[in-house]
């Protein structure tokens, strides 16, 4: 699979079939932080989750509002894993507009009526839901890697999701 439009459509595939994606955040001095979450996407594939406002990564987007984010297909089997890399800004919702449409994406995805969001109150003013969103700036995916020196070595190669 070479081709940039194969990669792509596996890069979509690999979005539209996982409901978890891993977010990397870090500290002004560097100090990193994962967390695993569950997500939502919109049709410009911004990335959406929520989490509890006094979680540490929420704390550490505060403050440095840059995040890795990756959606791996972990069903694969070994060797045949592949996964999507986003690098964005993240900002927690605060206009009423963009949470609705948030809402909106969440309570079509979600199938748990315990996690679904009945109103834009369960997830602002001092309720500790919020809803973040990021928005990637450079998007990469697994390709075919290479053997050097007899070892296998992944290698990633930067796509554009839409046109």
């Amino acid at each position: 699979m070479n081709s940039k439009d194969e990669q792509i459509k596996k890069a979509k595939e690999i979005i539209k079939n996982n409901i978890y994606m891993t977010i990397s955040t870090a500290s002004k001095s560097g100090k990193p932080w994962i967390s695993p979450v569950f997500f939502v996407y919109d049709n410009k594939y911004n990335l959406y989750w929520v989490s509890n406002k006094n979680a540490l990564h929420s704390k550490l987007l505060r403050n440095n509002p840059q995040a890795a984010i990756v959606i791996f297909d972990s069903s694969a089997t070994e060797g045949q894993g592949d996964g999507v890399y986003f690098e964005t800004r993240v900002k927690e919702l605060n206009n009423q507009k963009e949470i609705n449409e948030a809402i909106k994406l969440f309570n079509e995805r979600v199938t748990q009526d315990e996690f679904r969001i009945k109103k834009v109150e369960e997830v602002t003013k001092q309720r500790v839901w919020r809803i973040y969103k990021a928005t990637p700036f450079r998007i990469s995916k697994l390709t075919e890697g290479e053997f050097i020196k007899g070892q296998y070595v992944d290698k990633r190669v930067e796509i554009k999701l839409i046109k």
